[in-house]
């Protein structure tokens, strides 16, 4: 796995975004958390597959 900054951004918002799924699960008081996680872990997803190309390309 190469290291780059792309891969970076995904691996802080996929582990942002599952902090917020936990704190809308736990908590009853809105559903705010728990989409803003939803929609960071989609981004995050959207980031990998965007740098997946680079993982086989020759150097």
């Amino acid at each position: 796995m190469g290291a780059n900054s792309t891969q970076a951004q995904a691996v802080v918002l996929f582990l942002v975004a599952f902090t917020l799924i936990a704190a809308g699960v736990a908590g009853n008081i809105s559903f705010v958390p728990l989409l803003s996680g939803l929609v960071l872990l989609g981004v995050s997803v959207g980031l990998f597959l965007k740098c997946k190309p680079w993982e086989h390309k020759e150097e």
